[in-house]
């Protein structure tokens, strides 16, 4: 057994207090942080920020785009469907698929944005960490710790704010959009939502802007340098100071030195690769200038469609319009040039073209900026039409039993009592108190037209302008007299050309219309214009109708339209001296030009320096300049014949006189205005409707003073074109040698010799003594002779078989000449030219 002593455990000390008396006690913070204390802190945030991404990933979807990512500008181009007449726009944005994209500016852009593009999972933890790095140290060399996925999510999902939550979902969609995208749209659509400056958005918008080319024609140099604006515009934009174009330097060799470490291009092409000339931003309103007036209405026909304001900025729309650019140059072209300049402040011209049968507008000139004046002078101005709107009432005339021959009041003023305030004539000239409507038209003699109105009901009238296309508006129904027939309502350039347009269509009507076609974002066809225009005419009548303006061109008030040289039919029109317009068409066209001064309240005498202004000259010189350059090119085309419609209402040819009807001026008034132009100068006689005589032009009148009974065959403007030789004249009334033939409104044969003497300046026959005889041959035979004594004297030739002979003889040769076409006519047949 062993003798040693058991130890004193009462003694030893325990092992815990001698590893604490071993130890030097912690104090102050380190009671609190240690490694292990950091250790688990750490791993539990790491597990909870795993957690939270986790979290995260379950929770976040991909949104739907924003709208500012899919806005895309709409385009309007010309009646072509190819070349641009003008946008709308929020963002100036016009998106393009990646293969439109130059593979140097896609290259070009990886190498400034983002070298580890096409490796990285939609996030860089090492740009991040590089991009906190510069930060702290306050530098930007590195660019922002974005990816061209995290760039492309902000902008095409998100917003722009700079908050925590937004960047954790911008980190978690752009993880996702990796996954399930391929990178090559993520490029197109961050190439295509990007900013450039100068209001564009996207590669497409950008390259027009900065180098005037379509992104698919940018060269290696010009992809490099939109990759260097790219990062901050309003800093790199060379064109905006020499501090831009320093930064920019540097930063378009920084983009091709990236383009070298991506493998893009060599060493020895980045040598060789120079800055390109950058174009200054050209900054234009769109609705700028005359063109901003096409722009104007085709966007109001979209929203009249139904597409809102938010479609049509935004859309992506392509519209296809109606207007041609031919056209509308044709159209400045002839203001620019043909404007008046003398006295001319305030003065305000509306131009209007459309398409026969279908509607279409080609061309409008509302005035000379739409910035500037927004008003339109071609639709929004309602000048008063004058004598523009005759045609229609012709139209309404011949629907009603009446035709070109039928005979109404011509003289000045006409003013029966049931009319109100008398009627006067252009220059109160007298024209004869019967005269046809055919010769009415080519004088645009005001107190025919009102006659006829009168017969007819104001009523019939303001259908019939309605139907050819004015519109049934407050002003046409206030206007419910017979003066409507000289046009005292108002009506636009646009409408009063495409009333035009009816009877050039033989009386189809077709509303107008701006836009052809719309196209959406995705190329689909949405909108596709079917002309459906309406019969509102007989045929028939609009064949008269035109055919009475074509004689309006050849010899009346809208000769200028002549130098066309081509079939033409147009009118002239003054309201006072208010408004002053020209209005006509060919088979291609119609047109319709008005000048007025200010608010259309205004004189516009002394204009250009005229007396009076009227609708033949400024206005008409500016419609044949138009029509001249907007047809070149296209073929001449005829208008059909005249239909030549016969009056069922007892004043249709015959006899220079017409049924009695009441409350009309007394027939026995005023004898010696009967035949023409009262007072003919040097004693000549009138001819017919602005005829020659003696190589001398006469504005006399038709509807002489000897009476006529029998069919009307003769012509109706010859007037005479050779000295001793009447064709058409109408017993004028001047000393007459030689054969009469082809009487205007004749139809009696007269037999008989004249004697005696004319008094030359009344238009009246005097001393027409002989013996009537022989039946209608249209034509007056006989022998005339006797001087202008001044006197109504003569003797009464004796009868003989000579002169009946002589009728005969001669009867057999006025068949033949009026055998000839009225259009025609003797005087065409003189010049050789076919009306």
């Amino acid at each position: 057994m062993s003798t040693e002593p058991e130890p004193d455990h009462e003694t030893r000390p325990e092992k815990g207090a001698r590893y604490r008396a071993g130890r030097r006690k912690r104090t102050g913070w380190r009671r609190v942080f240690n490694w292990k204390v950091f250790g688990f802190t750490a791993l539990g945030m790491l597990l909870l920020g795993a957690g939270a991404v986790g979290v995260a990933f379950a929770m976040i979807d991909v949104p739907e785009p924003n709208d500012f990512s899919t806005s895309e500008t709409s385009i309007v181009y010309w009646d072509d469907g190819e070349t641009e007449l003008g946008r709308f726009s929020a963002e100036n944005r016009e998106i393009v698929g990646i293969e439109e994209i130059p593979q140097t500016l896609q290259q070009a852009v990886v190498a400034a944005e983002d070298r580890s593009f096409y490796e990285n999972s939609g996030f860089s933890a090492t740009g991040m960490i590089r991009a906190g790095w510069d930060a702290l140290r306050g530098s930007s060399s590195g660019g922002g710790g974005s990816t061209i996925t995290q760039q492309y999510v902000k902008n095409y999902y998100l917003t722009q704010d700079r908050s925590y939550t937004r960047k954790l979902r911008e980190l978690v969609i752009s993880v996702k959009i990796d996954q399930d995208v391929d990178k090559d749209q993520i490029l197109a659509d961050y190439l295509n939502t990007i900013w450039f400056g100068r209001g564009t958005y996207g590669v497409q918008t950008a390259s027009r802007s900065y180098f005037g080319a379509d992104v698919a024609d940018l060269d290696l140099a010009q992809s490099a340098a939109l990759a260097a604006i790219l990062r901050s515009p309003t800093r790199y934009d060379p064109t905006l100071g020499p501090e831009n174009a320093e930064r920019f330097a540097q930063r378009f060799q920084y983009v091709l030195d990236g383009m070298v470490a991506t493998g893009a291009i060599d060493e020895a092409t980045a040598a060789d690769t120079v800055a390109p000339e950058v174009l200054p931003e050209q900054q234009v309103n769109r609705y700028g200038g005359p063109n901003g007036y096409l722009l104007m209405m085709v966007r109001d026909e979209l929203l009249a469609m139904g597409y809102d304001e938010q479609e049509i900025e935004t859309g992506g729309l392509r519209v296809t319009s109606t207007f041609s650019a031919v056209a509308q140059t044709a159209a400045l072209r002839a203001i620019e040039e043909e404007r008046p300049t003398e006295d001319a402040d305030g003065v305000r011209i509306g131009l209007a073209a459309v398409r026969p049968g279908d509607g279409a507008v080609v061309a409008v000139y509302g005035g000379p900026d739409a910035v500037a004046q927004s008003y339109n002078d071609a639709v929004d101005a309602i000048p008063q039409a004058g004598s523009t709107v005759k045609p229609f009432v012709l139209a309404a005339g011949l629907e009603n039993g009446y035709s070109l021959r039928s005979r109404f009041w011509g003289n000045s003023p006409f003013d029966p009592p049931e009319l109100g305030p008398p009627v006067n004539n252009q220059g109160n000239r007298d024209y004869g108190r019967n005269v046809t409507l055919e010769r009415a038209m080519e004088n645009s003699i005001n107190t025919a037209f009102v006659d006829l109105a009168m017969e007819l009901g104001p009523e019939t009238v303001v259908d019939s302008l309605v139907r050819a296309g004015f519109p049934d508006d407050e002003q046409l129904q206030a206007n419910l007299n017979p003066r409507v027939a000289i046009g005292i309502g108002g009506v636009s350039a646009l409408n009063m050309a495409n009333s035009y347009a009816t009877l050039a269509s033989q009386g189809l009507h077709a509303g107008t219309y701006t836009v052809r076609q719309i196209v959406d974002r995705d190329g689909a066809v949405a909108f596709e214009h079917e002309a459906a225009p309406e019969r509102v005419f007989e045929e028939d009548v609009t064949r008269d109708v035109t055919y009475s303006l074509t004689e309006t061109v050849d010899g009346g008030t809208a000769e200028v339209a002549r130098d066309l040289d081509r079939p033409v039919a147009a009118k002239t029109g003054t309201h006072d001296d208010l408004t002053a317009w020209f209005s006509g068409y060919t088979p291609q066209l119609a047109a319709s030009v008005v000048y007025f001064r200010g608010d259309g309240t205004e004189s516009l005498d002394g204009v250009g320096g005229m007396e009076s202004f009227s609708g033949g000259a400024y206005p008409g010189r500016t419609w044949t300049a138009f029509m001249e350059a907007a047809l070149e090119g296209q073929p001449e085309e005829e208008f059909p014949e005249p239909a030549n419609i016969r009056g069922e209402n007892g004043n249709d040819g015959g006899g220079d006189e017409r049924p009695e009807r009441p409350n009309r001026p007394d027939d026995d008034d005023d004898d010696e205005n009967d035949g023409g132009e009262r007072g003919e100068e040097n004693g000549g006689g009138n001819g017919d409707e602005n005829g020659e005589e003696n190589g001398a032009e006469q504005p006399g009148g038709d509807e002489s003073g000897a009476t006529e009974s029998g069919t009307e065959t003769g012509g109706d403007e010859s007037g005479g074109a050779e000295p001793g030789t009447e064709w058409g004249g109408d017993e004028s009334g001047a000393t007459e040698s030689g054969t009469e033939t082809g009487g205007d409104e004749s139809g009696a044969t007269e037999s008989g010799t004249d004697s005696g003497t004319d008094t030359g300046d009344t238009g009246d026959t005097s001393g027409d003594t002989g013996t009537d005889a022989g039946t209608d041959t249209g034509a007056e035979g006989g022998a005339e002779s006797g001087t202008d004594a001044g006197d109504e004297s003569g003797t009464t030739a004796p009868d003989s078989r000579a002169s009946q002979a002589a009728v005969l003889l001669l009867g057999a040769g006025a068949l033949t000449v009026g055998g000839l076409s009225r259009r025609g006519g003797p005087r065409a047949w003189l010049s050789g030219r076919r009306r």
